[in-house]
């Protein structure tokens, strides 16, 4: 039988039943039904999950439809047509694990949602014969009952206007009148138009059809008399729906309707399929004829466990009982009075805070009928008088193992309950949502519970920290005293202080650094059930750096800051850190910002990729154009929808923060290629620089292939799909090449030529290994999960931001419908994912004018371009200052690394710059052609040498007018090449200023710099030389240094004026003028050598070589001034080149990384335009910073922390953007005045985590 059929095993249960039960807790209007009043409630249409089907009926009257019911083993399916509506219902009772009713906790089963699906799921399941229009289950929230019934509603068949036709006398008159004016022959003697009962005739034909056994389908002959005058073309939508088709007959030709054949006959006949859809219209057929009919009463109350003893009692005692006390207590008025004591009991234990509310109504409902029912709720309450109210905490605890505080429960209970719970369900998610129960548990009772967890009972149960087992041999966890006493600190010292006596126990050999960690990640967790959220995770990140290092972090000052206290529900929730998640929390956090993406998640029904053949078979996604196969579309779903599950508790939670599941980490750190294939490396980035590789090389004697345009397209392979094309390394490293393929273009001619240089063998759709093609749907969605739930450890490796954020939008794009094609690359297809947030760039290649030196890279010929690549790509890389030493210290600023800081538009300028190749004939540069309303920008931090920290001076506006794409000629085209030209001379302005900053004596002997490169190694020879000698030598290096800097200063005047002027006489520049008269001695009009000579004859005596370091000194000073002058004035005209731009960009989000490329810690800052504060995201801890967008940036500007910069487009940041605020929390759980929650605002420095 197909699917619907199929039970539920235990572990899906429990999970089933654990969730409904939260939700009971947490609901603002919570549910539980006994099965009478479900079932009653179902008869009156007044289940609230079913009110959305467009059914009005207030009173259903279940017909049976017999040939689909059934009972089976521990299943009862029933098949129903209402008689007054006559929409179809599906019910479905499993009593599989399903407990005796008992004198005592299980009197009758006590019904609670669970499983919902909403309307969209359900419009997304509608496949072939499945129609659902309406859908509620509901499980036992007794211990060990799961005893569950599911409830399907399906459309009417024949609807209410169609049925109105039925009996339309005027209809068929006027069809009669018809054929006879076509056909009057035909139709003279035919008068029997008045006794036609279509109705009738349907019947009789879906008759045939379901008792047809013959391969060939029946057949109606469309100028049939009685077919033509009844039916007419006016009921062609009705016999599609139920099987019939249009065709010819094979003989005649005329046109007939055929019936298709239904499926074998089977008892009971599946539903969902053509014969019962024949079935259902058949029944609905024998309502409106009043033909014979079975009512459906029996059954229902039999699948629905429906059956009670009631009291005969007298209406007027039944009036006087509150309708409103019954609903709370799902029960019926008419229970026997001991049905109501056991209901008030069984909800005031499953709702501790709602416990006085159900006991109060179960005694309302008792009044004075029955004393022993009325006393058991009495002495049950009695329990809790005069006692102190239960934390929510622990309240939620005994309620995850079903106990009662009320009873007397030892350690040992909750153990044994905590071990048949993780062999049931043991995923990590439930794992360590269990131990977190039970140190609640165990703070209550005074007890370590925790630490008497035996792995080899739990299955190696993996811990919310860092440590998967202990590694101590004792196969149980170390206690907190034991902690301490290893550490030799105090559980209640802060981190600060933890942090210097451990880090002389982790510089002692003896010292076993394996309990090192476990400790402080046991103390760790003791500062998180002590509501220490920020002390826990401090803790957590000295554990993960001695893991990861072995050594300890360093502890870094904290820039001044004044902090406000507040409560934590002023902000928005945080993400705990599950092991080396902060990458991934950082990520979630600011996705959970964007509303394009949070509104996806949360409304995924609406936007989801349907799993067919022919639908993944047309899916193609990113820049690439990468296929998508079955097993990858699973993955994408899955995490969409662990990621809606998440967004969801980050809705509703009222702790400190929400708990990413292990499932999601797991999914999140990879590609689909790499969790459905075995393990592997790290996807290769692409290339630091993106080829818009050279054309095919012309044969000798062509003339035409240097004019022919090359477009470039990337190769489709999903691992480009993981990095931006400008991307070389990320904290990851790897090396790899990514292979190209060229189309070649040969103007004017239209056709196309693919040209694939040699590469690696194409890479062939993913498969899962061992997969059977043949395999069911649900049966690959569960192996895919297997997969995905596969870890031996809590949390992660430490991962890079850069290729998550890449394996994030990979998931997201496969997993949602297109929305048509790209307008810049209609060959690609476009979604909410590459609308939002991907740059279109051009990447050219170009000639090069010749007789200029190859560093001028603002001469460029004006025919068309040797080669275009379109790239749409997800963000943009930004570039530091090269690092001459870069550095994994923990400080920025230290340890090599220069330290020198340029704008973001500088870096920015490095991935659009003009760049020579082939030896000067020919450059690349690049440009955008759309900008999307969110741009990320990748800040290159990792080189071959280790992480570059210099800083990246992030601006709060950002335009970026002056990288689109312009017609040559245009007046941005022509700011553009001034900009070329001007960046190109900064640039050789800070190397000479560089070397010209070292000392002279290191000058002189290395000739390091150009102005004495050709005098290498000379230095000796110097020293030996006469004044009238070494002067020539000096003037000549002064002279070609002079000369240089005018011509390039002609060149730039040339990119304004367009036409090239003499360069003047090196001699008479002001350079050269301002040196000369530097020279000690100088004076007046004498000419330059005979001073420079006279500055040496003059000089303090002592050899020549001597006096030559004395006279460069003067002019080393004044070159150091006049570059640094001439820096300022090019910075000036670089920021004047560009005026009255439109395309305004607003700082968002910056995702920081403390630490080097192999450890290290992420968190986020995310800004709230609404409010003008910005909100520090660092794993579960979020705190306000409220100074000013300026203050922020400031602090952040000072390091080389900023990584990954989101901006929004300024006019659209209201409807892309916002930070959603955590629902408020009750009066008893909201923190005391007294609660330290902190507010920074400052930049806080991390440690490495």
């Amino acid at each position: 039988m197909g699917s619907i059929y199929g039970l539920d095993d235990m572990a899906e249960l429990r999970r089933l039943q654990s969730t409904a039960r939260h939700n009971l807790q947490v609901a603002p209007d919570p549910r539980a039904l006994t099965p009478p009043r479900l079932l009653r409630q179902f008869l009156q249409s007044q289940l609230d999950e079913l009110n959305n089907t467009g059914c009005s009926c207030e009173n259903h009257e279940m017909i049976l439809v017999g040939s689909q019911s059934f009972s089976q083993n521990h299943l009862r399916f029933v098949s129903a047509v209402c008689r007054n509506c006559r929409y179809h219902f599906h019910i479905k009772g499993d009593f599989q694990h399903s407990r005796e009713y008992t004198a005592d906790d299980h009197r009758h089963h006590m019904l609670i949602p669970c499983g919902q699906k909403s309307p969209d799921s359900l419009k997304a399941e509608q496949v072939g014969f499945n129609d659902t229009i309406g859908y509620a289950r509901f499980i036992c929230a007794i211990d060990d009952c799961f005893f569950n019934i599911e409830i399907s509603v399906l459309p009417c068949r024949i609807e209410q206007e169609v049925i109105n036709k039925f009996g339309d006398k005027n209809r068929m008159k006027r069809n009669l009148d018809l054929a006879r004016a076509q056909d009057p022959e035909r139709y003279e003697d035919f008068h029997d138009a008045q006794g036609l009962a279509v109705d009738g005739m349907l019947r009789k034909y879906l008759t045939d059809a379901l008792n047809h056994t013959g391969a060939r389908p029946l057949r109606i002959n469309k100028r049939n008399k009685k077919f033509l005058v009844a039916f007419g073309s006016d009921f062609d939508p009705l016999l599609i729906s139920i099987g019939f088709f249009e065709g010819e007959d094979a003989e005649s030709g005329e046109p007939c309707w055929y019936i298709s054949v239904p499926e074998e006959q089977k008892e009971p006949t599946p539903v969902r399929t053509l014969r019962a859809r024949m079935e259902e219209a058949l029944a609905e057929l024998s309502i409106l004829t009043r033909g014979a009919t079975t009512h459906a009463w029996d059954d229902l109350l039999k699948a629905f466990q429906g059956e009670y003893h009631n009291t005969g009692m007298e209406f007027t005692s039944i009036a006087a009982m509150s309708e409103a006390d019954t609903a709370l207590l799902g029960c019926l008025s008419n229970y026997l009075p001991n049905y109501f004591s056991w209901a008030a009991i069984t909800l005031a234990k499953l709702r501790l805070k709602d416990r006085d509310k159900y006991l109060d109504a179960g005694l309302r409902c008792i009044g004075d009928r029955n004393d022993d029912a009325s006393t058991e709720i009495v002495v049950y309450k009695s329990q809790f008088d005069g006692t102190p109210s239960m934390d929510a905490r622990v309240q939620a605890a005994f309620t995850f193992f079903g106990a009662d505080p009320a009873d007397v429960l030892t350690a040992g209970w909750f153990l044994e309950r905590y071990y048949e719970l993780v062999k049931c369900e043991g995923t990590d998610e439930v794992k360590a949502q269990a131990q977190q129960h039970l140190e609640a548990i165990g703070n209550y009772l005074g007890q370590d519970i925790v630490s008497e967890i035996d792995p080899r009972m739990a299955g190696n149960v993996g811990e919310t920290g860092l440590m998967s087992s202990s590694p101590n041999g004792s196969g149980r966890r170390m206690s907190y005293s034991s902690a301490a006493r290893i550490l030799k600190v105090e559980p209640n010292y802060t981190p600060e202080l933890i942090r210097d006596i451990v880090g002389h126990l982790v510089q002692e050999e003896k010292e076993d650094r394996s309990k090192i960690i476990e400790a402080i990640d046991v103390l760790s967790e003791l500062k998180r059930q002590q509501d220490k959220p920020e002390a826990a995770a401090e803790l957590q990140q000295i554990a993960e750096f001695i893991k990861a290092t072995g050594d300890m972090p360093m502890l870094i000052s904290q820039p001044p800051s004044s902090p406000k206290a507040t409560a934590f529900v002023d902000t928005p929730p945080g993400l705990r850190n599950i092991g080396n998640t902060c990458y991934l929390n950082s990520l979630l956090q600011y996705f959970y910002n964007v509303k394009v993406i949070r509104d996806l998640v949360l409304d995924f029904d609406q936007v989801k990729l349907d799993l067919d053949d022919a639908t993944l078979a047309q899916r193609r996604t990113g820049g690439n154009g990468t296929s998508v196969n079955l097993e990858e579309a699973i993955v994408a779903r899955q995490f969409v929808e662990m990621l809606q599950g998440l967004f969801s508790d980050l809705q509703k939670t009222t702790e400190i923060a929400a708990q990413p599941s292990q499932k999601l980490a797991n999914t999140a750190l990879s590609s689909a290629r790499d969790i459905l294939e075995q393990p592997q490396s790290q996807p290769p980035p692409l290339p630091a620089r993106p080829s818009p590789a050279p054309p095919v090389p012309p044969k000798e004697d062509s003339g035409a292939a240097s004019d022919a345009v090359n477009v470039t397209v990337q190769s489709v392979n999903d691992k480009l799909e993981t990095a931006s094309s400008r991307s070389s390394q990320t904290l990851v490293d790897d090396n790899e090449d990514v292979p190209m393929s060229y189309i070649k273009l040969d103007q004017p001619v239209d056709t196309v030529s693919i040209v694939t240089p040699p590469a690696t063998p194409p890479i062939d759709d993913v498969h899962m290994q061992d997969a059977d093609e043949s395999q069911p749907l649900d049966e690959k969605f569960a192996q895919v999960s297997r997969r995905l739930e596969q870890s031996d450890r809590s949390g992660t490796s430490q991962q890079d931001v850069e290729e998550i954020i890449g394996n994030i939008l990979e998931h997201f794009m496969r997993a949602i419908r297109p929305d048509g094609p790209m307008a810049e690359k209609p060959d690609l297809q476009a979604d909410k994912i590459t609308k939002t947030f991907f740059t279109t760039i051009v990447n050219y290649t170009v000639k090069t004018k010749k007789g200029y030196p190859n560093d001028y890279p603002y001469l460029i010929v004006d025919h068309p371009p040797l080669n275009v690549e379109v790239v749409p790509e997800r963000w943009i890389t930004a570039y530091p200052e090269e690092a001459s030493m870069a550095s994994d210290g923990i400080n920025p600023g230290v340890n090599g690394t220069s330290n020198r800081p340029c704008t973001l538009i500088q870096a920015l300028d490095r991935y659009f710059k003009y760049e020579i190749i082939d030896d000067g004939n020919r450059a690349r540069y690049s440009c955008i052609k759309t900008v999307p309303p969110i741009l990320h920008i990748c800040i290159q931090r990792s080189t071959p040498k280790g992480k570059n920290k210099n800083p990246v001076l992030i601006p709060e506006s950002l335009y970026l007018d002056r990288y689109l794409e312009a017609a040559k000629g245009s007046p941005l085209w022509l700011a553009r090449k001034r900009v070329w030209a001007i960046n190109s001379r900064i640039a050789e302005l800070d190397d000479l200023s560089r070397q010209v900053s070292k000392p002279v004596e290191s000058t002189v002997q290395n000739s390091s710099v150009p102005w004495l490169k050709t005098y290498d190694n000379c230095y000796g020879d110097f020293k030996n030389l006469d004044t009238a000698s070494l002067a020539p030598i000096v003037l000549e290096a002064l002279a070609e240094t002079v000369e240089d800097k005018e011509l390039r200063h002609t060149i730039l005047e040339d990119t304004r004026v367009r036409h090239k002027h003499k360069a003047s006489d090196p001699l008479e520049s002001e350079t050269f003028k301002r040196v000369a008269v530097a020279v000690p001695g100088s004076v007046g009009a004498v000419p330059v050598s005979d001073r420079l000579s006279d500055a040496l004859s003059d000089a303090p005596s002592g050899a020549p070589g001597d006096r030559l370091s004395e006279a460069l000194r003067g002019y080393q000073q004044s070159l150091q001034e006049a570059t640094r002058e001439e820096v300022e004035a090019l910075r000036q005209k670089e920021q004047d080149a560009f005026e009255n731009m439109e395309k305004k960009y607003s700082i968002h989000a910056v995702i920081c990384h403390r630490g080097g490329t192999a450890a290290g810690h992420y968190w986020v800052w995310i800004r709230d335009f609404k409010r003008n504060v910005w909100y520090r995201y660092n794993d579960e801890t979020v705190t306000e910073d409220s100074r000013g967008t300026d203050a922020v940036l400031s602090d952040l500007n000072e390091t080389g922390d900023p990584y990954y910069v989101a901006y929004v487009r300024d006019e659209m940041k209201d409807q892309l953007v916002d930070v959603p605020q955590r629902h408020r929390l009750d009066a008893e759980n909201t923190p005391t005045a007294g609660e330290d929650v902190e507010m920074i605002e400052g930049v806080a420095l991390d440690p490495i985590g």
